[in-house]
């Protein structure tokens, strides 16, 4: 495992890309957007490797999630997200619905 609620956010992020996952995905209509390559994946180009939540230490009523992404092309990295009550509903529900492995 790469992720850890025992770190923050930043932290968590800054040890995936350690571990290669330097891509920052972006959710629009349905699909994951590189920021840095700008290429768009759908659902079924993608998997969930490991996702953590986290939250705030000042306000625990704050929180947040971290999706680690690999996607057929090899490219991996990293989507963040609001959680809780302040979550977007259809991200989670896509990203937690990622296949865990490619055929």
């Amino acid at each position: 495992m790469i992720l850890s609620n025992s770190r923050t956010l930043l932290e968590d992020i800054s040890e995936a890309k350690n571990f290669g996952y330097s891509e920052e995905f972006m959710f629009r209509k349905d699909k994951l957007i590189g920021r840095l390559n700008d290429v768009s994946y759908k659902k079924e180009e993608c998997q969930l490797v490991e996702y953590c939540v986290h939250e705030n230490a000042s306000d625990p009523s704050e929180q947040s999630i971290l999706f680690l992404i690999e996607c057929v092309d090899g490219t991996k990295g990293c989507l963040s997200s609001a959680y809780g009550i302040y979550a977007e509903a259809e991200l989670l529900e896509f990203c937690l619905s990622l296949r865990k492995k490619f055929n």
